[in-house]
């Protein structure tokens, strides 16, 4: 019995827009813990991401059984994985932060070598509290996920859902996708 499998993995980013208030324009960890950026010349402005366990680079795995390949069950995959956004500044110089999502630059392409690839549109989540709302990965470059003004922190969980709509070739399909935090 042949499974497929698919595997995507996260990546955080924090990225600020270059303006008369910022003295940076990207920051780009590798891995780490979360990530936080203290902005200049504003009194204690503050922005923080963390996408996963500690802020790595998470995997999240499908495994798609022969059986049901393509039946349309949908298949959960696993592990959950925890978002965490925070945004700080004065009153008197408030800021807004957006987070969008990247699934266009790193598609979701198989072991083999054949070039078969599945569409991150495939893919959905679900937000355990609904407080970072639940979605369907639209394969753009930056899709809009949510935005809020300072200061405020919040998370949430996101299990991830493979719709199962086509038959595909067995093997590993790995693909990324990248959360960018900002502030403009």
């Amino acid at each position: 019995m042949l499974t497929r499998h698919l595997t995507f993995m996260t990546r955080q980013h924090l990225k600020l827009i270059a303006s008369v208030f910022f003295s940076s324009t990207l920051l780009c960890p590798l891995s780490g813990d979360a990530i936080t950026f203290d902005l200049k010349n504003k009194a204690k402005p503050k922005i923080k991401i963390s996408v996963g366990e500690g802020g790595n680079v998470n995997e999240v795995a499908f495994s798609v059984p022969a059986s049901q390949l393509g039946t349309g069950t949908v298949i959960t995959g696993s592990p959950p994985v925890e978002i965490t956004l925070e945004i700080q500044a004065t009153a008197a110089n408030p800021l807004t932060g957006f987070l969008t999502v990247n699934s266009l630059s790193h598609p979701l392409t198989i072991d083999s070598g054949s070039g078969n690839t599945i569409p991150f549109s495939e893919i959905s989540w679900t937000a355990s509290e609904g407080v970072i709302p639940s979605g369907v990965f639209s394969e753009t470059l930056a899709q809009p996920v949510i935005s809020f003004p300072s200061s405020r922190g919040i998370e949430d969980v996101h299990t991830f859902h493979y719709k199962n709509t086509r038959a595909i070739e067995a093997g590993t399909y790995e693909g990324r996708v990248i959360y960018t935090w900002s502030v403009p």
